[in-house]
């Protein structure tokens, strides 16, 4: 998914990133490269950023400019990047503090300003203040914030408010593509690319959900997933019951529904590669169905036998 050019350019941002807050905050930098590292796991920080699973943020901008350049600016690509990977982390920072299961994040609350400082500067270069990129980035960034707040206080989510609200989260994957849209002098790119960000983060957080409905459940994190399962389960039936009976199937011919609606936005958009990258995807999550149905088959016969 990640050309060699575009995933030297992650890893340039990763030691940048590291290396500007080593000199401006070098207190700061230790505990919050150990909290990156923690978040990547047993993968490289930038690794993490190129999982075949994550949110193609910084693979969407990449690829727009392929359809309206000859070949993407290596320069102003390395700046889209590391913006992105600053608003990440400074989006992941405060999410896990307001979702109720942080651990270190609370200390590392000051960080934010170095984060959000990283990710708007990077955009100065290239646009003067009264430019109509900046509209746009307020617009999104100050959505970003609500949608954020909203998702917090929902407990009882439908289909219009997970639209609407749940899946907005990612939203400001949008700015980076509104940046090369205004570089290209192609404005009108900007609706068509944010609508495919719109649906592609409903499908994307929808997996989320279904994949960790058991973490969520036990963490109390209210869910579309989880409200569905409430309202469809039968009387007496568990949640674990309702998932290997139907929800498990439901949810992911829902998901295809979505996949559907996404490849006509792509071809629209046209983009071989993001085509190629969503065939992927559908490819990756039918193997990934296909490993947990026997599991439910397994539990469900489970849930028969202890009804009985």
């Amino acid at each position: 998914m990640y050309d060699s050019q575009l995933s030297h350019i992650i890893t340039a941002s990763m030691s940048r990133l590291h290396t500007e807050m080593a000199q401006a905050a070098p207190f700061m930098a230790q505990q919050v490269e150990r909290w990156i590292q923690h978040l990547s796991g047993a993968a490289q920080p930038e690794d993490y950023f190129k999982h075949p699973q994550a949110f193609p943020s910084l693979l969407l901008p990449w690829w727009l400019e392929k359809t309206v350049g000859n070949s993407p600016d290596l320069s102003f690509q390395t700046e889209l990047v590391y913006s992105t990977i600053n608003g990440y982390y400074y989006i992941r920072l405060i999410d896990n503090l307001m979702d109720g299961h942080a651990s270190v994040e609370l200390d590392l609350l000051p960080a934010v300003g170095f984060f959000h400082t990283q990710f708007q500067s990077a955009y100065y270069p290239y646009f003067e203040p009264d430019h109509p990129f900046w509209d746009f980035f307020t617009t999104t960034w100050f959505h970003s914030a609500e949608a954020a707040m909203k998702d917090a206080s929902l407990t009882d989510i439908d289909e219009a408010q997970f639209g609407k609200i749940a899946a907005q989260k990612v939203c400001a994957a949008k700015i980076p593509l509104a940046a090369v849209c205004y570089t290209y002098n192609r404005p009108d790119l900007i609706k068509p690319w944010s609508q495919f960000v719109d649906l592609f983060g409903c499908w994307h957080q929808w997996l989320n959900d279904l994949f960790d409905w058991h973490k969520d459940m036990s963490q109390d994190t209210h869910t579309y997933f989880l409200c569905e399962a409430e309202r469809r389960r039968n009387d007496g039936e568990t949640i674990a019951g309702w998932v290997a009976r139907e929800g498990f199937a439901w949810a992911i011919e829902k998901s295809q529904e979505w996949m559907s609606a996404l490849k006509i936005l792509a071809a629209q958009l046209q983009s071989t590669e993001l085509a190629a990258y969503l065939d992927t995807r559908e490819a990756m999550l039918m193997k990934q169905k296909e490993e947990v149905v026997q599991g439910l088959h397994n539990l469900a016969k489970i849930m028969e036998l202890r009804s009985k």
